[in-house]
């Protein structure tokens, strides 16, 4: 339940992608609940006035990633983090911790149609998801599937002092902070995997 999320996660706004707004009903329900437009502005005003946030670095592209499509595996499981460093940045610029988080069964609780490659070049382009998924029954309600939440230690980000954004120094500090996060969620899946029953599965990174 939500008392429960609260009392393992704490407290935070989650971030949803922009083409929300164009939705009316659902952008009132998510605002009612606090959430936070994707923009680069909108997280950072966020967390200028102190707010956690939780998020999804793979974004869209994300559920568009694993089997049935074309060249995965059925005991893979995918993550688009390879050139997600835009949280990154962000941790740097307002001196907050970053916190890996792997839920297990996840993405067991719809299926979803491979659709042609046109529908995810739109889907990305248009920044909202153009899939056909389905549950139990057929309809979109999720599979009984068990869920394990796992949760690392926070990563602080490094002083960075007279560094200039954008130099060079800064881009290798965003690139070190980047790679420990990668390393630290891999370690979580791979730490947790058995005890879920996905012993036999891997985790990528892409």
């Amino acid at each position: 339940g939500t008392e429960d999320t609260v009392g393992a996660f704490g407290r935070f706004r989650t971030v949803v992608a922009t083409a929300t707004k164009y939705f009316p009903f659902i952008n009132t329900v998510l605002a009612w609940l606090g959430a936070v437009d994707a923009s680069r502005s909108a997280v950072s005003k966020t967390l200028s006035l102190g707010d956690r946030i939780g998020l999804a670095p793979g974004g869209i592209a994300e559920m568009f990633e694993g089997y049935p499509k074309p060249n995965t595996h059925p005991d893979d499981e995918y993550t688009i983090l390879a050139n997600r460093k835009g949280f990154i940045r962000m941790a740097i610029q307002h001196n907050v911790p970053v916190v890996p988080i792997y839920a297990f069964g996840a993405t067991k609780l719809f299926k979803r149609f491979q659709l042609p490659e046109v529908f995810e070049t739109v889907s990305k382009m248009l920044r909202i998801s153009i899939c056909v998924f389905f549950g139990r029954f057929g309809l979109p309600i999720p599979f009984r599937q068990r869920l394990l939440y796992v949760m690392g230690c926070p990563l602080f980000p490094p002083d960075i002092g007279d560094v200039v954004v954008g130099s060079e120094e800064y881009r290798r500090l965003v690139d070190d902070m980047h790679a420990k996060f990668s390393e630290r969620l891999l370690d979580l899946f791979d730490r947790h995997k058995s005890s879920y029953g996905w012993g036999h599965k891997t985790l990528k990174i892409i």
